[in-house]
């Protein structure tokens, strides 16, 4: 596998780092739609989309203030400064036999890692967050049962000083060695695809 083959996806996933300052330069509507058609056409289970989305901008300071109060207090400070915010919420059943949808959850990240990822290839910026209170959530969006707030997300244009964004998450996320969690034949058995050890298949 040459370079290229290598460093492209690292240009689209990203280092070890999300970006955590945002400028204040609203998101166009257009790009909205786009991401959001991004999530949209992702694959689901019998082609069910499980995935929803309560979304707030700036430029609406009732329903983005509703939104940020939502957020943990550890998430608030940073989070407020994107000028777009959003909930994935996830249907917990199967709309064809009213059953639980056991890839539900699975489908839903998905769905958002495509706009994460389409995200970045249209020059946002967006990060994840698992720190809000789903009872807000629910309380608040009137989000009916049977379904489930799953992740908030911060969206918008990130602060760059040169080639560097400010505000970077500290070195080491995301470097675990390959060997310590990819096994062929048994758990804890290094694969042979990671570790080099072309005879690791014989044993």
């Amino acid at each position: 596998m040459g370079p290229l083959a290598i460093s492209e996806p690292r240009k689209l996933i990203g280092d070890d780092w999300e970006p955590t300052a945002f400028s204040a330069r609203l998101v166009e509507t257009e790009k909205l739609r786009c991401l959001l058609e991004s999530a949209n056409r992702t694959p689901s289970y019998l082609n069910q989309p499980s995935w929803h989305f309560m979304i707030a901008t700036k430029d609406d300071s009732d329903e983005y203030e509703r939104l940020v109060s939502c957020l943990s207090e550890v998430n608030v400070e940073w989070a407020r400064r994107a000028p777009v915010l959003m909930l994935s919420v996830v249907a917990l059943h199967s709309a064809s036999n009213e059953g639980k949808n056991t890839h539900a959850f699975r489908d839903a990240a998905h769905a958002v890692s495509n706009l994460v990822l389409r995200a970045k290839a249209m020059g946002l910026a967006a990060q994840q967050m698992a720190g809000f209170d789903a009872e807000k959530v629910r309380e608040r969006f009137q989000i009916p049962s049977g379904f489930a707030p799953a992740t908030a997300i911060a969206l918008g244009y990130a602060i760059h000083v040169g080639a560097s964004v400010v505000a970077q998450e500290p070195d080491g996320r995301g470097t675990r060695p390959l060997e310590s969690f990819v096994f062929t034949g048994g758990w804890g058995r290094p694969s042979h695809l990671v570790n080099g050890d072309r005879k690791a298949r014989k044993q």
